[in-house]
């Protein structure tokens, strides 16, 4: 008996994806809300033995909120992670087992604020790999980041 063997299927190219409506302003001032959010945290009134706060995870809630990428969706299938790097997230995800020790140095006002921020900027990627367009578009994005914002305005870093 013969084995036919069917020619391989030619290559398509995926075609471009295009940008949402508003996306250029919308990641633009995610990247400023994680900025001002790093900076406040690096003002925390921390001891120099509690560096990883003021320093890596300071950095990636910078990170987190400047490589948000809406192009990399599908997170209910566990392949989109809306930009946010597995290292970026562990990160993140880190804060927690550090709050027993940095609870000593910071107001209750200041640990709330840590707290919401970095779960915020944990979960925006997130948000955004599950529906770019709606989290974009309809302004979820830009929310937020006004609570981001919000965070760092209500609890001065520098006041302990």
């Amino acid at each position: 008996m013969p084995l036919f063997h069917l020619p391989p299927l030619p290559a398509v190219e995926p075609e471009p994806r295009v940008p949402w409506t508003g996306e250029q302003a919308a990641l633009a001032q995610a990247a400023a809300a994680g900025r001002c959010a790093a900076a406040w945290i690096r003002n925390l009134p921390l001891p120099p033995s509690e560096t990883w706060i003021v320093g890596p995870l300071a950095d990636a809630v910078e990170d987190a909120m400047a490589t948000l990428d809406p192009g990399d969706e599908t997170w209910v299938e566990g392949t989109g992670r809306g930009g946010l790097s597995e290292r970026t997230e562990e990160t993140l995800n880190g804060l927690i087992y550090a709050m027993p020790e940095v609870s000593a140095w910071l107001t209750p006002e200041q640990q709330l604020a840590l707290l919401g921020i970095t779960h915020c900027v944990s979960g925006i990627p997130k948000l955004l790999a599950n529906s770019p367009g709606t989290v974009i578009e309809d302004g979820g994005l830009a929310t937020l980041c006004t609570v981001l914002d919000a965070a760092c305005r209500t609890v001065r870093a520098s006041v302990l």
